[in-house]
């Protein structure tokens, strides 16, 4: 349920700090259909100019005693000057704190962005910058249990998302929304 992570790679040496609060929208009996607060805390490394490697810790999750974290990599196989194709190999895993189960979940994105706006300026050194991105992509999660964490048998092994996102990056700030349609194939009643 997390957004999609270093759609654009960071660049080789850069560093970054990543904070995401965002969730799916569930009914709550009694409530009715309310947005659920999932937090993820992680960091980032721009191994390449292509490459970035991440970890995410999803804090939401620990104050339920669950730990969650991922890690995986943003790679940039075709860029020009205003657009680029990423591919995103993730390790999602959980330990319940309680019980001592685990489990992990493979997930491969793919995402497209669009710079529709870039600004460059000579005002220091390295030259600030301001760009506003569009971009558009698909997950693709994979549950390799027979039996769910609920003891149900599994029935969705390939679990798809389309994802539509915007980034704003001025200088050394990001910030990113988006909208995610989560396991669109599959009936949620």
């Amino acid at each position: 349920c997390a957004p999609a992570r270093y759609v654009k790679p960071l660049n080789q040496g850069e560093h970054a700090l990543q904070a995401n609060f965002g969730g799916p929208i569930a009914k709550v009996p009694g409530i009715g259909a309310i947005p659920l607060p999932l937090t993820s805390i992680g960091y980032g490394y721009g191994f390449r100019n292509r490459l970035s490697v991440f970890a995410n810790i999803h804090t939401t999750s620990l104050l339920f005693g669950i730990g969650q974290f991922d890690i995986g990599a943003s790679y940039c196989p075709w860029k020009n000057e205003k657009m680029g194709l990423s591919v995103q190999p993730i390790l999602n895993t959980s330990i319940d704190f309680y019980t001592g189960a685990n489990r992990f979940w493979p997930q491969v994105d793919v995402n497209y962005y669009f710079d529709y706006r870039l600004i460059r300026t000579k005002a220091n050194k390295k030259g600030f910058q301001k760009t506003n991105s569009f971009y558009a992509g698909i997950s693709s999660w994979f549950d390799p249990y027979r039996v769910e964490s609920q003891g149900r048998p599994n029935e969705q092994f390939w679990i798809p998302s389309i994802n539509l996102g915007h980034i704003w990056k001025k200088n050394q700030w990001s910030y990113q929304a988006e909208m995610k349609v989560l396991a669109p194939i599959y009936s949620n009643q």
